[in-house]
């Protein structure tokens, strides 16, 4: 079992999985012999073409077509992740390899009951047009505690926003505990959105605040759509290290 599931979803916007995956492919063997990548394309109308690849990296695609289906892509992410724990990250931001190196060594002695976020660079809210120390999307958790305690709220699906605020609740309801790392920067947001989409908060607001008043269950069921694994294929070389 890998010691972490880096999982991350997309939409549209290939250029920015591969260069990402470029990136992760520069990393040292000494940190990818820990962990494994998981990638989620959630219904893509532009998909990336995959070239082998010597990372442990599945990718898998919803063919169902639901808007703002993050909840779902990122449930799906879960699902398949064999990690012991797992990084949720957006695809248009970046960890930096050695602050991240530090905290394998250490996954032993956090709290499986924890949801730890991270210090995050270059972050604005555009909505506010305010810095932030870290985005409520970009967090590790214990997969099986995860799995166990929350998951994502996938009535939220189809209309945007607050399936990323919620969740949390329901995992602080089950018992668990939310901490940031705030001793050094470890991502950085490459500022880097879609757009041209429906940003219309109020359905999922309403929705939110009645799940709340109602005792902050999650939804029975997940993975409510179809999908797909998409085959990538494994490089018969590894790369020189620099």
């Amino acid at each position: 079992m890998k010691k972490l599931s880096l999982i991350s979803h997309y939409y549209n916007h290939p250029d920015m999985v591969l260069d990402q995956i470029r990136y992760w492919e520069s990393l040292p063997e000494s940190f990818l012999s820990q962990v494994e990548f998981i990638l989620v394309d959630d219904c893509s109308q532009e998909t990336p073409s995959f070239t082998a690849t010597h990372l442990d990296l599945k990718v898998f695609r919803v063919i169902s077509d639901i808007a703002w289906n993050q909840a779902g892509a990122r449930n799906l992410g879960a699902f398949h992740a064999t990690g012991q724990w797992g990084l949720y990250f957006d695809i248009d931001q970046r960890f930096f390899a050695e602050p991240m190196a530090t905290v394998l060594p250490h996954l032993d002695r956090l709290d499986p009951k924890g949801m730890y976020y991270f210090q995050i660079k270059e972050l604005i809210d555009i909505t506010v047009n305010q810095s932030l120390s870290h985005h409520p999307n970009t967090f590790l958790v214990h997969l099986a505690h995860f799995r166990e305690m929350a998951m994502y709220d996938e009535d939220f699906a189809g209309h945007y926003g607050y399936e990323d605020l919620y969740m949390p609740k329901v995992w602080e309801r089950n018992g668990g505990i939310r901490a940031l790392f705030n001793n050094m920067v470890f991502f950085e947001d490459k500022g880097f959105g879609t757009s041209n989409l429906n940003r219309d908060l109020s359905r999922n607001l309403a929705l939110a605040e009645q799940k709340l008043l109602a005792g902050t269950k999650n939804a029975p069921g997940i993975l409510r759509f179809e999908w797909e694994r998409v085959a990538i294929p494994k490089a018969t070389t590894q790369p020189l290290q620099a």
